[in-house]
């Protein structure tokens, strides 16, 4: 659900700046969820985290990650540095690759098997960061600071968030979506009953332009961490990726149908409990990027009205 940039340049300080600092090729490359990206050189990037984000946690997971011999690259950072402004800027490995979204055509709603794949591998890769050599994962912020892990439960901050703490989107919801209040409580039951399951690592936002292959459609890297983060029930990353891959095409409930059938399978998991987590994610999401019925909002109450996704929340017991 990040935006990515195509290397041209747009007016912004932060390029003079970098110029006067040593690197005059510098320029924008792309904003995620936390950060706008910059090309230092052929190596190296910059990223400027927005205002008020605290990027030391996150920091630490990366440099942990990074040391797991994982089978993709994480954007570790290698130092910091300050604009004559007084902004600090992270330095950091310039990951290159295609976007997995090159190996999808959303207007056919065509999937290239390889990227199923590396889709497989990558959450695969992820589950284990759990279990018996669980990732030590930080205090990390969730949805921009809206709620934080929690070491005692890994369920905590999406109760929390659920039941309205924080800049909660409630009462919009409620003028979008039939039968709000039933879902998020029936929700909440469900959470509560995931609570013991073993965890792993959540990266929270796999998305085409998170995901680099390279030209065989192969895995290369995984950016932009720290939007959902957290040690968290595995299940939850199939339900926001098979979801998050193609959002708005033509064809995307093809698509998170097709993905989710994928998970299903390779994890042998119980695709309620798919559907249940996709619930969870909207509820606690459809705020994430404005208090009004943005876009996201919208596709989030377009979930929630889902038949199956419904039929799957209201009829847990």
């Amino acid at each position: 659900m990040s935006s990515a940039g195509g290397g041209m340049d747009r007016p912004d300080p932060v390029l003079a700046q970098l110029r006067a600092l040593g690197h005059p090729g510098a320029h924008w490359l792309g904003a995620g969820m936390e950060a706008d990206v910059y090309a230092l050189d052929e190596n190296t990037v910059a990223r400027l985290p927005r205002s008020g984000t605290t990027t030391g946690p996150l920091d630490r997971l990366l440099e942990e990650l990074s040391g797991r011999g994982l089978p993709f690259a994480v954007p570790a950072t290698l130092g910091r540095f300050a604009l004559p402004d007084g902004r600090v800027l992270q330095r950091q490995p310039w990951l290159r690759g295609r976007s997995i979204g090159d190996f999808h055509d959303p207007s056919t709603g065509y999937l290239d098997v390889r990227a199923e794949e590396v889709l497989v591998e990558l959450l695969s890769a992820l589950h284990t960061l759990g279990g018996q050599q669980p990732v030590a994962a930080p205090e990390l912020p969730l949805l921009g600071g809206r709620a934080r892990t929690t070491a005692q439960n890994w369920s905590t901050p999406l109760q929390q968030l659920l039941a309205g703490r924080g800049r909660g989107s409630v009462d919009l919801l409620r003028s979008h979506v039939d039968g709000v209040d039933d879902l998020r409580s029936a929700c909440s039951a469900f959470l509560e009953a995931r609570q013991d399951v073993v965890t792993s690592l959540q990266h929270g936002d796999i998305c085409p332009e998170n995901v680099l292959v390279d030209d065989d459609c192969r895995l290369s890297s995984v950016l932009d961490w720290g939007f959902l983060t957290m040690p968290a029930d595995p299940v939850l990353e199939m339900a926001t990726t098979s979801s998050f891959f193609d959002m708005y095409g033509p064809h995307a409930l093809r698509t998170d149908r097709r993905l989710t059938d994928l998970f299903v399978e390779a994890f042998s998991v119980d695709r309620a409990d798919v559907l249940r987590y996709k619930a969870v994610y909207a509820l606690v999401g459809a705020d994430a990027y404005s208090s009004d019925a943005d876009g996201h909002f919208l596709w989030c109450a377009a979930l929630l009205g889902r038949a199956d996704v419904r039929a799957a929340v209201l009829g847990w017991v």
